[in-house]
């Protein structure tokens, strides 16, 4: 059996994997929680049998990793194998990693699309990922396989609606729903966020779509998705998928 983590910006995710299967228990932790190694450990101490290996990826500060890393060695666990991006996968589904620099791309994009690569096999598609930050990224697909071609990277909801609180004297940490047409400031506020953040993501669609004069498979994860899908047209046709990095680490593992 394997331990997959995902080590994000707001939360650990995490994920058993047995005869090359993500188990359903998927489990995750606020990155902020007091004593977050403590309470990982305890989260981890389900007994497991056989051979126990820790594969993750991590966008976290080092003080994140240092508790996961304890917390692993406190169920007698790991090492961590820590599984950055890369230059292209063969092993598996294809993906050629089109960065100028391929390491510099985010460890948890790299294995998002992978994972994504699995649900929509030999077809075109873009991976909007709504946590902490929103990326938006497009990989085309041909005979040869896939390619990451490029992707966007903005504030995420909490951070948007955290700036307007914070840099103005009057308007409030908003909360609540969106509306199509606000009639309160809260609701305000919390209607020009998604859309905006619904906005980038129509773009880099609708521009990806033109480029490769088909429409691409929109696949949506984080905190924030199911809100942000409801922004979004019909024509989009968006899937929710939260766990695109453990899916991605489960297929570098497999390898």
């Amino acid at each position: 059996m394997t331990l997959l983590i995902d080590v994000g910006n707001s939360a650990v995710k995490w994920a058993w994997l047995a005869d090359g299967r993500i188990g359903a228990a998927q489990r995750q932790l606020h990155r902020d929680v007091p004593d977050l190694a403590a309470k990982l450990a305890t989260a981890l101490r389900a007994p497991v049998g056989g051979r126990r290996e820790v594969i993750a990826c991590n966008v976290a500060s080092a003080e994140v990793v240092r508790a996961v890393e304890e917390a692993v060695r406190e169920v007698g666990l790991g090492p961590i194998e820590w599984l950055g991006s890369e230059a292209r996968f063969d092993a598996g589904p294809v993906l050629v990693n089109g960065y100028r620099e391929p390491t510099q791309l985010g460890a948890d994009r790299w294995h998002a699309m992978l994972g994504a690569c699995e649900i929509v096999p030999g077809g075109s598609f873009v991976v909007a990922n709504a946590g902490t930050a929103t990326t938006v990224d497009c990989v085309k697909s041909n005979a040869d396989g896939a390619r990451f071609i490029g992707g966007c990277i903005a504030p995420g909801v909490r951070l948007m609606l955290d700036s307007l609180a914070r840099g103005t004297a009057a308007l409030p940490r908003a909360a609540g729903d969106a509306a199509d047409f606000p009639d309160n400031t809260d609701s305000a506020i919390v209607t020009g966020v998604f859309d905006a953040q619904a906005g980038l993501v129509e773009r880099v669609w609708r521009r990806f779509a033109a480029a490769i004069g088909t429409k691409p498979r929109l696949l949506l994860a984080g905190g924030h998705a199911d809100a942000l899908l409801d922004r979004l047209p019909q024509e989009a046709a968006g899937l929710i998928e939260h766990n695109l990095v453990l899916r991605g680490l489960a297929v570098r593992t497999r390898r």
